[in-house]
């Protein structure tokens, strides 16, 4: 069994890290500009992982196409760029697996439907979502994750071939729920952050009570099944992203409130964005993500947006109903 990892950053190189351990042939790919890459080539490690000696690191994507399983973990805003490439190649033997939790800004689509949209001819294509960080996984942490895709068949394989004791894979055909659900919990996780800077922590159990529903009208309203955004793609992440010191999207919710810098990708600030920009087709509102984009955007201070959405006196608990 041949995996091939495209983009080999914080979440690709555990990848990377990962399919060795399970004993398959393990070739990494990043463009030949990537100065990160260049590093991890170099010193075969980087602040999370030490790679094993058998992982074959490549810049030449026809090497790494040479593969049973592509595992695509780049940002979700140059997805398309790279997709437009691979739609020049017949990967129609190759089960491609989308690893990123995000929307794509400039149109709000689906990752996967971005695949569609460029053309990609592939055996499969199913996405890898759910909780957990590499430094835990790499320390021996076990955890769960899931495998979506809208072929039953697939989703087995792939569990199948990627589960262990250290991942236990579970599975959805819920993609469009699943999708949304994943990218979404990045945006609730800035707002953890922010409430963590401001010492209003004791505020996260409504957050967290108040998101999924939210992120569920926007899951039915895009012809997922809201249910499950209960599930490992979205309140099944809350403790990684809502709670862990790994989290970056809380860490950028945390420094922007503390006005520090944080270093790396903060995925729920574009897909904050890219989810209003869906909400507002389909006509749902999205208070939470809301409140975050307008800070993040320094149009409401964080204190009165905060006062707005959760400190609001005499307030009858929200219902559960999605109408």
């Amino acid at each position: 069994m041949k995996i091939s990892v495209l983009g080999c950053g914080r979440w690709g190189s555990f990848h990377l890290w990962y399919a060795a351990d399970l004993g398959y042939q393990v070739t990494g790919w990043e463009p030949a500009d990537s100065k990160n890459f260049a590093l991890l080539t170099k010193k075969r490690s980087n602040p999370y992982l030490h790679l094993q000696d058998s992982i074959f690191l490549t810049t030449d994507l026809e090497e790494a196409l040479d593969a049973d399983q592509i595992i695509i973990s780049v940002p979700a805003q140059l997805f398309r760029g790279l997709v437009a490439q691979l739609a020049k190649y017949d990967l129609s033997k190759i089960d491609v697996v989308l690893c990123m939790k995000g929307l794509e800004l400039s149109t709000g689509k689906r990752l996967s439907v971005v695949a569609t949209e460029e053309g990609l001819k592939a055996k499969s294509v199913s996405i890898w979502v759910g909780p957990g960080h590499p430094q835990d996984f790499v320390a021996g942490v076990p955890g769960c994750m899931l495998i979506s895709s809208l072929d039953e068949d697939v989703s087995v394989r792939i569990t199948e071939r990627m589960g262990s004791s250290l991942v236990r894979m579970y599975r959805s055909t819920d993609l469009i729920g699943c999708e949304i659900g994943a990218a979404a919990k990045n945006v609730i996780g800035i707002a953890a952050g922010m409430l963590d800077g401001m010492k209003m922590s004791g505020l996260k159990g409504a957050l967290m009570a108040r998101a999924p529903q939210e992120v569920a009208r926007l899951i039915q309203a895009s012809g997922g099944d809201w249910r499950s955004v209960y599930g490992l793609s979205h309140l099944g992440d809350y403790e990684a992203t809502l709670f862990s010191k790994f989290s970056r999207n809380r860490n950028f919710g945390e420094a922007m409130v503390r006005e520090e810098e944080m270093k790396g990708l903060a995925e729920g600030v574009p897909t904050s964005l890219a989810m209003l920009s869906l909400a507002d087709r389909l006509s749902v509102e999205l208070p939470i993500t809301s409140m975050v984009r307008s800070i993040i955007d320094g149009e409401t201070d964080l204190r009165t947006a905060i006062g707005q959405l959760f400190l609001r006196p005499q307030k009858e608990e929200f219902s559960v109903s999605l109408k």
